[in-house]
């Protein structure tokens, strides 16, 4: 019997500039009655000034601490199911931080297993990470005091087979030009803090929930956003 399963697939933890760790992440969700959720930890690239800043404070990942986030996750992941019956994904958000909106970009990679060079342009992030499920995170931000991250929407015509979704709605932002494109579409929280909990999710109808299930509902466009 088909029943409304609940999902977040954009959360940072204190890995690197989220406030919760990994095990007070799963609790939080765990005891909320999701059925699955991704931490994406920011994976900035060092190419640039700004992702420089972000690896020397330490608000992104790097390849030295890359095998023990993975752990944490693949231990935490074995406790979420126990306790909570929900799947925990191992993902990161390659942050390539812009002021110009014809650069910025943030990739979601989920059920990763090793660490990606964000060193590399956006069309050989997507080509050389294909067994990685990606997602185009909020493609239309560009309020003048953020980082815009417009340039995959802009190029969407050339990236678009590379991608298996775009979210549609980050946090309290909802875009219907992404939701009405036809693309298949997700909505996340993009939790750093508990004041961002309550935001957009995805939500979908099935009966068992497995990683190849719900990315499969993902890619066939059998998902909606939800605001919880």
């Amino acid at each position: 019997m088909k029943k409304r399963q609940k999902f977040d697939l954009h959360i940072h933890s204190s890995f690197s500039d989220g406030k919760l760790s990994v095990a007070e992440i799963v609790d939080l969700y765990g005891g909320r009655g999701f059925s699955a959720i991704a931490i994406t930890d920011h994976l900035a690239d060092s190419k640039s000034l700004n992702g420089l800043v972000a690896q020397k404070l330490k608000l992104s990942l790097t390849r030295e601490i890359m095998s023990e986030y993975l752990e944490t996750i693949r231990v935490e992941s074995l406790r979420a199911k126990e306790k909570y019956n929900m799947l925990l994904i191992a993902g990161v958000e390659v942050t390539l931080n812009s002021w110009s909106k014809h650069k910025g970009a943030h990739i979601i990679f989920l059920n990763v297993d090793r660490y990606i060079e964000p060193d590399k342009s956006v069309l050989d992030l997507l080509k050389e990470n294909r067994e990685f499920f990606s997602i185009a995170a909020h493609p239309l931000w560009e309020e003048s005091y953020e980082f815009k991250t417009t340039h995959l929407w802009d190029n969407r015509a050339e990236l678009t087979e590379y991608f298996d979704a775009w979210e549609c709605a980050t946090g309290a932002k909802f875009s219907i030009e992404v939701y009405q494109s036809g693309l298949p579409i997700v909505a996340s929280s993009d939790f750093h803090n508990m004041a961002q909990f309550e935001s957009w999710k995805t939500q979908a109808y099935v009966d068992v929930v497995t990683v190849d299930k719900l990315f499969d509902e993902i890619r066939n466009r059998r998902v909606e956003p939800v605001w919880i």
